[in-house]
């Protein structure tokens, strides 16, 4: 199996005020914006490079834990012509009630795409210092303090604030472990 890779965009991501607060919407992936990825590669991301993914198939990740559950889903994904967009349902766990206290008080402020880069969906220049991704699948979403990309940062919280979790570094602390 071919490795996930991770890239994180600065994002306007937000906690919707309708419905019961818990989805955070915004920026997975600005399309056309080139980005230093390394110290020897730039990429960017074409419109549609992740067409067709299943909102229902596409975990949301405290950062990129792949060791952990979940803390929600996609419930909504859009094409649009500079970014793909996109809503996640945040699940009612400790965990996901942490994520949601630190996206409030702005300590998570960005979404970071995990995907599989689809070998025949790239395009190279002739040094393999920059890439074009065409098309890609998606891995998951994560919601990150540190973007690499300036376009995926979480703009604001819109919904009434909640019971606040009890120790809301604790869950993050334990990832970073």
């Amino acid at each position: 199996m071919t490795d996930v890779e991770v890239r994180s965009f600065v994002a306007e991501l937000e906690v919707r005020a309708e419905g019961d607060g818990r989805t955070l919407v915004g920026t997975i992936a600005p399309y056309g914006v080139e980005t230093r990825i390394g110290p020897r590669l730039v990429e960017l991301f074409h419109p549609g490079a992740f067409a067709g993914t299943d909102p229902a198939a596409l975990p949301l990740l405290a950062l990129h834990d792949r060791q952990t559950l979940p803390i929600g889903r996609a419930v909504e994904l859009r094409d649009e012509p500079a970014r793909w967009w996109g809503a996640f349902k945040v699940s009612a766990t400790r965990l996901g009630d942490e994520v949601l206290e630190l996206v409030r008080d702005g300590a998570l402020t960005g979404l970071s795409v995990g995907f599989i880069p689809a070998p025949s969906g790239d395009r190279w220049n002739a040094t393999r210092t920059r890439v074009e991704r065409v098309r890609a699948q998606a891995h998951h979403v994560g919601v990150v303090p540190f973007p690499a990309y300036a376009d995926a940062r979480i703009a604001a919280v819109r919904a009434a604030h909640g019971p606040a979790a009890a120790h809301p570094l604790a869950a993050l602390a334990r990832l970073l472990r």
